[in-house]
């Protein structure tokens, strides 16, 4: 136990002199692609999409909080969360597609909300499309550490930290590119590409660093049944000073079900398992609705112990739908019309 809190004060006082924080990250990230990379915006052609992605990680972290009247000091959880809503669609008119996206994430004594806006410019090329994409993020950080009760309160550096709760507004920018072939997928993003526009708060603190992102998968179809695909995933994230990998398998069944694993180096090791109920229905509306779930057993040192992580849970929904008609070529006409660029 006092190897435990020992190490939630490092953390603490470490995180209090840092210069920045990092994005939150997902372990069904291939559904929130937008959100790293903004040249992924309206991966889907010619459709409406909303997603949802909510995770609770290290679930059952706690630390110590404040004292009671009895003199006994309460848990206090951290365990930190993310919650990922967006909504993207692909407009012909613009030759691209718009996307806003609202990301909250709470992590220890800090709550981060976000919003995105972005726009991806998508270019039809005879092998797929490529989608070049840029984002506007507005970032809300608050940091409340009016909880934190240290059990000794003779060390005069935890006594000489600011108790209040305070809070920052920043501006920033994300761009990307992403190329999405008929089996297979590549991109690469960066996140708070000016890193220093802040808008109100400490000049100094608490400021998001620059993040990049490269990422890709395949689908392959396995020769001697159709109905079964194999779908790799990688996913690398780096600020330059150190390095994240996602590796992730999944096996989909007649485009319904589908499960697999993933694995993040230093962290977890993830079962996951999702469905698209109505993938073959023949009702616009029904057949894009999607749900995944996750859970993470954690392979670093942060879990299995008392008051310490015993896993994620992760849960996503999305629903798409079409929101042009199937062009229909009838009649007679100039042969130059037989073929049309849908972007």
């Amino acid at each position: 136990m006092k190897k435990s809190y020992i190490l939630s004060v490092v953390l603490f006082v470490f995180a209090l002199n840092v210069f920045a924080q990092q994005d939150a990250q997902f372990t069904l990230f291939q559904w929130a692609t937008p959100y790293y990379n903004a040249g992924a915006i309206g991966e889907q052609s010619n459709t409406l999409c909303f997603t949802g992605i909510f995770r609770q990680q290290y679930t059952g972290w706690n630390d110590y909080g404040t004292v009671d009247e009895n003199g006994k000091q309460q848990k206090f959880n951290t365990s930190p969360q993310q919650i990922y809503v967006s909504m993207e669609s692909y407009l012909r008119k613009l030759h691209g597609s718009l996307g806003i996206a609202v990301i909250k994430d709470k992590i220890g004594y800090f709550n981060n909300v976000g919003v995105k806006l972005g726009y991806s410019f998508k270019l039809r090329i005879p092998t797929g499309t490529l989608g070049i994409g840029l984002q506007a993020q507005l970032l809300s950080q608050k940091l409340d550490p009016t909880h934190f009760t240290p059990i000794h309160t003779d060390d005069a550096l935890i006594n000489g930290m600011d108790q209040k709760t305070e809070s920052w507004l920043d501006l920033d920018f994300n761009f990307g590119v992403f190329y999405k072939a008929d089996r297979w997928n590549a991109g690469i993003g960066v996140t708070q590409i000016a890193e220093k526009i802040r808008l109100s708060g400490d000049k100094q603190s608490f400021k998001m660093s620059r993040n990049l992102y490269i990422h890709g998968g395949y689908t392959w179809v396995l020769p001697w049944d159709p109905s079964w695909e194999i779908l790799p995933q990688a996913l690398i994230k780096t600020d330059l000073a150190a390095a994240q990998f996602d590796l992730m398998v999944l096996a989909r069944y007649n485009g319904i079900l589908w499960f697999g694993a993933s694995y993040r180096i230093q962290d977890a090791v993830s079962v996951l398992f999702g469905a698209r109920p109505f993938f073959n229905s023949s009702n616009n509306y029904l057949k894009g609705l999607e749900m995944g779930l996750g859970y993470s057993f954690t392979t670093s040192k942060l879990g299995y112990k008392v008051d310490r992580s015993y896993g994620d849970i992760e849960i996503m929904l999305r629903y798409c739908f079409d929101i042009y008609k199937e062009e229909v070529f009838s009649g007679y006409g100039s042969t130059r019309a037989i073929y049309k660029n849908q972007y």
